[in-house]
């Protein structure tokens, strides 16, 4: 969810990378944990009844206007019977909801409600596979939400800027039910949708799907009738009304299909002037996102965006419903659609399916369009929210105990931006973009229109590369912290030694990273880059160089999640005798004697910007350097031994 302004090719931004790329996957998930004020938040499925059904059909038939958050109208639900004896059809719905009647196969029924649970009497017991259509005629007022998400499923807010009033639904992940009769099961996808909804002619209502019809009314109203026959979660069906314009167009996918890119704006002449050429960047997604996940999965409906004040965007299948038209917060939306849309997380536990997915596509975009350093900085922004953050405990993959909080589902650092880090990773570790795109296309292939659990991803991942990702996902996905490395480095000669060490910012976490790394031999005129494994705490690589080496780069193209400090260590490679090299006393105003040096050695006196200041070839194992001749300060004995080693020892000048 992200936006910029600079225009390369087509594509056109709204602000600075800088400033603007911890908006997107931030506007979207602080304005999701924002001001949860309710007791508790709810598991689904609220009832295991629910579970005894499946919904193969939903028709929505409401009345709406844009002042308000009530509601009226009915909500019809066809569904298909999965146990024997089925006597009880359990929905939920918010108890400031009147629920006027039920009907069941055109019967009219008896209900009881326990708080959101309606609980519906069967007229007949239907069997196994037998299909019932079950009616709910409701009407009120629920209490309604502003511009954050978690506080209601229906909304009212102004839009300051453009003084038009909105309501719009915001059901993710447990409050469709404010609005709606429903089933609130992620595995059970309604497999198709009619949503019809009756304004006042002044107004337009956006949905899901294709615009099948728009029918006037007496008493100046209009119904829009919206038809979707994509499978789709329950918490991605939307409504949102309001004075709109439609601005539409079509662009062409990769695969030579036409889709249509439908957009619900404000009606304000200014409004398009200043936007349409953001807007119209969303075909240029459209395209890439096709070409790197496969073609656009809802094709022959539309993608298109409903305008509100909310804070951010929401990925409403095939109309996600935005505050603006920033190109990182549309990315993050559009690429929803592949991701959280046409395959949806198996729980809330694998939410980082949905959300890291779609803020490393924000990434891929930038990858495409806005050049190696604003591409460099944007992941560089993402690993930084997670290493800033003072709390640096949690997994990416969410404990059961914790789907209950959506403060926790939805938390920036961990099913955002550290998700978006850690599938970075994967792409590093496959080491192979044909793979790792493979990889993002099978997903998508595989669990078109279902959904997909972290250990299927795994597994996919797997299959693909021949690569094992068992380690990587205990580390990674289901393990807390990120490694922190102290690396050193000397060269001796033509050989360069590296030594690594890690441990985990928190103690008591994942004890070992065992991941590939890159080390970064800087020379005055080339920079050679070397890949290697690191299964060990501490780890010593040694690299021929036929160059002097200026510097060591630990990861130096920022693939890893890390914190880390490189210096170097003219100790390193010596061996254990450089232990028995002595100076005494130091810090010295008149000599220095230095010790344990073995026959025929150089020894060579440089100030700390490497100047030599004094050198002479011994040939005892101890030698007096006189001080009186140094300015008072810092400088650093290299000992050349036998065998061409060198060593160093800090020298004090009082």
């Amino acid at each position: 969810m992200r936006v910029l302004a600079v225009l390369l090719l087509t594509v056109v931004f709204y602000c600075p990378v800088s400033a603007q790329h911890l908006s997107a996957a931030k506007v979207c998930s602080k304005g999701r944990v924002a001001q949860y004020e309710r007791s508790a938040a709810k598991l689904a499925v609220a009832s295991p009844d629910e579970d005894k059904y499946d919904v193969q059909h939903v028709f929505l038939d409401l009345e709406m206007n844009n002042t308000s958050v009530a509601i009226a109208g009915s909500a019809t639900t066809t569904a298909k019977v999965l146990e024997p004896n089925f006597a009880l059809y359990v929905t939920e719905l918010n108890e400031e909801l009147t629920i006027d009647s039920i009907v069941i196969n055109n019967i009219t029924t008896t209900f009881t409600r326990e708080g959101l649970l309606v609980n519906v009497l069967m007229p007949t017991i239907l069997q196994t596979d037998d299909v019932f259509e079950a009616k709910v005629f409701y009407h009120g007022m629920p209490t309604g939400g502003s511009v954050q998400f978690f506080l209601s499923g229906i909304n009212n807010a102004i839009a300051g800027e453009w003084g038009k009033n909105v309501t719009y639904t915001l059901s993710e992940p447990y409050n469709a039910n404010d609005w709606w009769p429903c089933k609130q099961s992620l595995p059970d996808k309604i497999e198709s949708a009619d949503i019809w909804v009756t304004v006042p002619d002044s107004l337009m209502a956006g949905s899901n799907g294709l615009l099948q019809n728009t029918t006037v009314l007496p008493d100046n109203k209009v119904r829009y009738e919206w038809k979707t026959k994509y499978p789709m979660a329950y918490y991605l069906i939307s409504i949102s009304v309001a004075d709109y314009t439609d601005y539409s167009y079509n662009t062409t996918l990769p695969d030579g299909s036409s889709v249509l890119v439908q957009n619900f704006i404000y009606s304000n002449p200014e409004f398009l002037t200043q936007q349409k050429a953001r807007i119209d960047t969303t075909g240029v997604m459209l395209q890439l996102f096709s070409e790197l996940f496969g073609t656009y999965p809802f094709k022959d409906e539309k993608y298109g965006h409903c305008m509100s004040p909310m804070f951010g965007g929401m990925e409403h299948q095939t109309m996600s419903t935005v505050r603006h038209f920033g190109g990182p917060l549309i990315a993050h939306e559009l690429a929803h659609q592949w991701f959280g849309d046409n395959v949806t997380c198996a729980s809330w536990k694998d939410i980082w399916i949905n959300e890291g997915f779609a803020s490393y596509s924000e990434y891929l975009f930038s990858e495409r369009f806005w050049g190696k350093e604003n591409t460099a900085s944007y992941i560089a922004s993402q690993q930084n929210v997670v290493l800033d953050d003072t709390n640096k405990r949690g997994s990416v993959y969410v404990p059961a105990s914790d789907t209950i909080n959506p403060y926790r589902v939805f938390e920036t650092r961990l099913s955002y931006e550290k998700a978006s880090t850690v599938i970075h990773m994967i792409r590093y570790v496959m080491n192979d973009d044909a793979l790792f795109f493979k990889f993002l296309k099978t997903i998508q292939q595989q669990y078109a229109s279902a959904n997909a659990s972290t250990e299927q991803v795994q597994l996919i991942a797997e299959q693909v590369s021949g690569i094992s990702f068992s380690t990587f996902f205990n580390q990674w996905i289901y393990g807390e912290g990120y490694p922190v490395y102290n690396v050193s480095w000397n060269q001796i000669e033509n050989k360069v030694y590296v030594k690594v060490q890690h441990k985990n910012v928190l103690e008591g976490a994942v004890s070992l990273y065992e991941m590939p790394v890159e080390i970064a031999l800087q020379s005055a005129t080339n920079t050679d880059i070397k890949r290697e494994l690191n299964d060990k705490n501490e780890q010593l690589y040694t690299f021929d160089s036929p160059v002097e080496i200026n510097d060591v780069l630990f990861d130096p193209n920022n693939w890893l999640l890390n914190e880390q400090t490189v210096t170097r260590d003219y100790t390193l490679g010596l061996g254990k005798e450089f232990n028995e090299v002595t100076v005494f006393p130091n810090p010295t105003n008149n000599l220095w004697q230095v010790g344990g040096l073995n026959a025929n050695s150089e020894l060579v006196i440089t100030d700390v910007s490497g100047r030599v200041v004094w050198q002479k070839r011994q040939t005892n194992t101890t030698e007096g350097i006189s001080a009186s001749g140094f300015a008072r300060g810092i400088y650093i004995l290299h000992v050349v031994k036998q065998g061409n080693k060198v060593a160093t020892k800090k020298l004090l000048k009082l």
